[in-house]
């Protein structure tokens, strides 16, 4: 039987620098790594890859640590604990390109104080169940053009959350989303929520992400016991995230590329089209959206073969209309 399991190498906070030796990614936790450490090592990678880990990193150090780490375009996993998260501070002035899966508003509500003080370029929040979210909420992120997928409609098509994931570089999750029977040593857990092997899956599709910065896990225990489901399953969202960090393919449309096979759809009589893209590597798709202000620099934007077959059948996608309204600035 093999013996590998997921390789990872200690790492002081201070060595994060040009002369570190090459990783794929590096796992911070703002407390002891503990249990959760422990199953880590239980488990087999897939792909070869190496990580280094950081414990016991002060809050006041993880700014630089992570500036650090985006110099040197590694990505950076965090587990934050139960600590009250502010988004803001993760993002360091960036244009911000975010997810947030969680299972609706708290209180205080990082997104909604981080909404409160900034029009990030890109957000996508999935997971959120209606009754446990504020209303007021929905309607900001409708009138900034956001994007939004509760879990009902995540829980019909899981791969429809792909593509929002695929177009943020942050990626901030809350393991209070997950239910009480999945998690049950978790903080402040509910019934209802995300299946552990749902979770699981996102987490896969956030590290396939193009730009993929940093991945925040927040909302769980400060200490887990040994053998507890709840460090199990933070080691199971970590071994997801790297192993679609190992895989992630760097392509888009916009870009010169042959490996793209571009697919015009005709939309009644009057010769308008909807352009599709679907990559000849991964298999993905994007949707070309015309941007009134600049007519030769169309917005592209990730899409599921759904919108196209629904396309083919002479209707407008959803999601279309949203982002050609986002664009040209029609409310």
């Amino acid at each position: 039987m093999s013996e590998k399991r997921l390789p990872l190498e200690h790492l002081h906070a201070d060595a994060v620098c040009e002369d570190m030796p090459p990783c794929d990614a590096i796992l911070v936790f703002t407390g002891k790594g503990g249990e959760v450490l422990n199953e880590l090592k239980r488990l087999y990678p897939q792909t070869h890859s190496r990580i280094y880990y950081i414990e016991d990193t002060l809050n006041t150090r993880l700014p630089g640590i992570l500036s650090d780490a985006a110099k040197l375009h590694i990505p950076c996993l965090v587990m934050y604990g139960n600590e009250t998260l502010r988004i803001s501070d993760f993002l360091q002035g960036e244009a911000p390109r975010i997810s947030v899966i969680s299972r609706g508003t708290e209180d205080p509500d990082p997104v909604y104080s981080f909404l409160e003080k900034t029009s990030p370029d890109y957000l996508a929040w999935i997971g959120f169940q209606r009754y446990l979210t504020d209303p007021a909420i929905l309607e900001l992120l409708n009138d900034k053009y956001l994007e939004t997928m509760r879990l009902g409609v995540f829980r019909e098509n899981l791969a429809a959350a792909e593509p929002l994931l695929r177009e943020a570089s942050s990626h901030f999750i809350d393991l209070r989303s997950v239910r009480h029977a999945d998690a049950p040593e978790g903080n402040d857990t509910h019934p209802n929520g995300l299946y552990a092997e749902e979770i699981c899956t996102l987490a896969r599709y956030a590290g396939l992400s193009r730009h993929f910065r940093m991945a925040v896990l927040y909302g769980y225990p400060a200490k887990c016991s040994r053998g507890s489901r709840i460090a199990r399953l933070n080691a199971q969202i970590i071994w997801h995230l790297t192993e679609g960090l190992a895989v992630s393919v760097d392509e888009h449309p916009g870009e010169e590329n042959v490996s793209f096979q571009r697919k015009a759809v005709q939309m009644g009589e009057d010769g308008q089209e909807i352009v599709f893209f679907q990559s000849k590597n991964s298999g993905r798709w994007w949707m070309e959206v015309p941007n009134s202000k600049q007519p030769d620099n169309p917005v592209y934007i990730s899409c599921t073969m759904e919108d196209y077959t629904i396309a083919c059948k002479g209707e407008v996608p959803l999601k279309w209309l949203f982002y050609y309204q986002k664009s040209n600035n029609f409310s």
